[in-house]
């Protein structure tokens, strides 16, 4: 026990304490003082909240300003996000579509019914089963626990023999103790605490390799990953959401279970040993105090959820930022745009900046009262039960406040029950932040749980659009591709459209009702003005977009490859760059050898590469170190090499020659390849049998090329530039 001197002053002695002791007496001693502190600290909190309310509500008040003075007058009422209002209808008149969709309504992460609903949703996934690793690791996080709970209660009563071996002066004893027992003791306590760490690092790595292996699942399934960053737009950053969110996620998720699960232990067994010390009250005083003051610091509390996920989107945007920069640098630095990028970059960084010092000062502020009314306060309280059994008889026990037992067994007492009481305090302490830890865990769930509900509803075929206009504002519009009323045949030798309408993902339509077809030996030149709807055609072929109605006949697709104008080069070998999708496995037993393949390479004029990069097995990025025509040439050669029956090439033969262009497309006839082409270039009409042309008003006419025709347009640069006749 601490000595403590006395200081005299005049007539009279007081007892010399630390400023921090001071304070304390002095607020206790004027009631009047003790209640002005509570009320200043209330006060300033709820004025820290209510400004930071305001500000969000400012700015979302700003942003709808800014909406409504880009649309009519009449319009600006609709474009509030906060207000959730009934389903929209509306009918393209050209078309005659519906477009069904609700209005936005803004979304908070908290810890509400619906947080709840979506950890019922996510839970399942990280722990499929009894007999999975995470089930086990979960199972032996709470052994660990409760062996760290057991070691704490044991270092209690350790501390208090220690302490009056001490007092005592009792050699033996205290060297008994202090040495040899906790000589052999501090193994156990080490490896106990250390394992948890490493449980807890375990768990959190498993919760991730299971979400992440569950959103490639989804995400790379069925074109999935292109649908949902193309055809639904509810998804921003989809990147950080498959890496740092599910990351971040997966952590918070283990610590949260192991300060949910350990100062529940805690409190059970802290509990039941104070109360043989200190009496039964003793334990419930301590625990209604902190559910009174749990309660309290809620309804003080900032919305910290809210916070962690606004961060979140706006740390996405800086990293989204970085990332277009790396890939449009060379744009970027034709156009000398690096100041207006810079700008770009700097006010992202900003907005995260001034976000994240809003939320450390709102966290400081919330941190204080957190400090006084759940360790100080409670510290206060703690005091007063430990001396209560000494002070008063009435509520003296055997371990505490025994009439018979010494100085020495009181000071054991003392020292052992203040080690529970403080372990108690602790724990209840840690399920009040944990609390805390909840607010902020909801705005990880929530960015998770929105991005694998999308994954969802894409791969049943439903999609949602943020899109405004100047009749209906902002709105969502929904495509539900299972009422769409189409029909979608398997035919490998046949590509057919039935009246088919060609709309975008956002409702535009480009051609009300496309009708054609395309069998074996005829190759198809598609051509027309930018956004008549060329290349959304080969979206549809593909898969890449719904389809809206009539009939659409496409092969399987093995039988049909896609080579866009910018061919695709894969992080891998040269030969990986040739066969992809395919692995060399999967060539091999196709019997493509490597001399098989330079054959290949020699058809387009390539067989070069192997000296000039060192052969098949060299790994680059090889998109950086091909010219534009050689990858050109080198996508062809993919082409030679799976043979499909039918082909779309969009452009792609753009950056080579007229006399390289010639021969790669007699070759794709020589392997049999049906064509269907995007191009300008009336060189390209000997290579076709017939022309679809499309003109800006959505209208389209298809003729056949004969040898008159294409030779008569030899010298014309654009096949589109003709007219189409007059409508009667």
């Amino acid at each position: 026990m601490a000595a403590q001197s006395t200081l005299k002053c005049g007539g009279c002695t007081s007892s010399k304490s630390s400023y921090s002791t001071y304070i304390a007496n002095a607020i206790l001693n004027n009631k009047k003082l003790g209640m002005a502190g509570l009320i200043l600290a209330l006060a300033s909190t709820t004025y820290l909240k209510k400004k930071y309310n305001d500000v969000s509500n400012a700015t979302a008040k700003s942003l709808k300003e800014k909406l409504a003075t880009k649309l009519t007058n009449e319009d600006a009422n609709s474009l509030n996000p906060e207000v959730a209002s009934d389903k929209v209808t509306t009918t393209n008149k050209k078309n005659n579509v519906t477009n069904t969709g609700n209005k936005l309504k803004k979304r908070t992460a908290a810890v509400d019914k619906r947080f709840f609903e979506q950890i019922k949703r996510l839970i399942p996934i990280c722990v499929p089963g009894i007999k999975s690793k995470e089930f086990f690791l979960v199972v032996s996080l709470a052994v660990v626990l409760i062996l760290r709970t057991y070691l704490d209660i044991w270092f209690s009563g350790f501390n208090g023999a220690v302490v009056k071996s001490i007092v005592s002066r009792d050699k033996a004893v205290f060297k008994r103790k202090a040495i040899y027992e906790f000589a052999i003791m501090m193994w156990p306590l080490s490896i106990v605490n250390n394992a948890l760490k490493l449980t807890k690092s375990s768990l959190a790595l498993a919760f991730r390799y299971r979400l992440s292996q569950y959103a490639h699942d989804t995400y790379l399934k069925n074109l999935n990953f292109y649908r949902a960053n193309n055809v639904d737009n509810r998804l921003r950053n989809v990147d950080q959401c498959v890496t740092q969110d599910i990351d971040k996620f997966a952590i918070c998720l283990s610590n949260l279970y192991c300060g949910i699960a350990k100062p529940l232990v805690d409190v059970f067994l802290f509990s039941y040993k104070l109360q043989q010390a200190i009496g039964r009250g003793a334990p419930m005083i301590m625990i209604s105090y902190f559910i009174s003051i749990t309660i309290l610091l809620k309804k003080i509390s900032p919305p910290f959820g809210k916070l962690i996920s606004t961060e979140q989107r706006l740390e996405g945007d800086l990293r989204y930022g970085h990332s277009r920069l790396i890939a449009h640098s060379e744009e970027i630095g034709a156009y000398r745009g690096i100041k207006r990028e810079k700008i770009i970059l700097d006010n992202s960084l900003r907005k995260v900046v001034n976000h994240i010092e809003k939320s450390n000062m709102l966290r400081f502020i919330n941190g204080i009262f957190d400090s006084i009314f759940v360790k100080y306060c409670a510290t206060m309280l703690a005091f007063k039960l430990l001396a209560r059994p000494l002070m008063n008889p009435k509520y003296a026990t055997v371990f505490m406040g025994n009439a018979k037992a010494t100085t020495q067994q009181l000071i054991e007492d003392y020292s052992r029950n203040s080690g529970y009481l403080v372990n108690l305090s602790q724990a209840i302490g840690r399920l009040i932040l944990a609390g805390r830890d909840l607010s902020r865990f909801a705005g990880y769930t929530s960015r998770l749980s929105d991005f694998i509900d999308v994954l969802n509803d894409v791969d049943q075929g439903i999609y949602s659009r943020y899109v405004k206009s100047k009749t209906e504002g902002a709105r969502v519009h929904i495509i539900d591709t299972n009422r769409l009323g189409y029909k979608v045949i398997r035919n490998n030798d046949l590509i057919k459209f039935s009246n088919v309408p060609v709309v975008t993902p956002a409702g535009d339509v480009l051609i009300e009702s496309l009708s054609f077809e395309v069998r074996p030996g005829i190759n198809l030149l598609i051509t027309g003005p930018n956004g008549c709807g060329k290349s959304s055609i080969f979206r549809i072929i593909n898969g890449l977009w719904p389809v809206f109605g009539g009939t659409l006949v496409v092969p399987e697709p093995e039988n049909i490859l896609y080579l866009p104008q910018k061919p695709y080069m894969i992080l891998g070998t040269l030969r990986d760059q040739l066969i992809y999708p395919h692995t060399r496995s999967e060539a091999l037993k196709r019997q493509y050898t490597d001399d098989k393949l330079e054959r290949l390479l020699a058809t387009v004029g390539l067989q070069h590469l192997l000296i000039r990069e060192g052969g098949w097995d060299v790994v680059a990025d090889w998109s950086e170190i091909l010219s534009g025509g050689e990858k050109q040439r080198l996508a062809m050669a993919r082409l030679y090499y799976h043979q499909p029956k039918f082909a779309i090439l969009d452009e792609c033969t753009s950056a080579v020659s007229t006399d390289i262009e010639n021969h790669l497309f007699y070759t794709a006839k020589k392997y049999g390849i049906t064509i269907i082409s995007i191009s300008h270039r009336a060189s390209l009409l000997k290579h076709h049998t017939h022309l679809l042309r499309f003109d800006e008003q959505g209208n389209y006419e298809i003729e056949l090329i004969d040898e008159i025709s294409w030779k008569s347009n030899e010298s014309d640069e654009l096949v589109a530039e003709k007219e189409f006749p007059p409508s009667e």
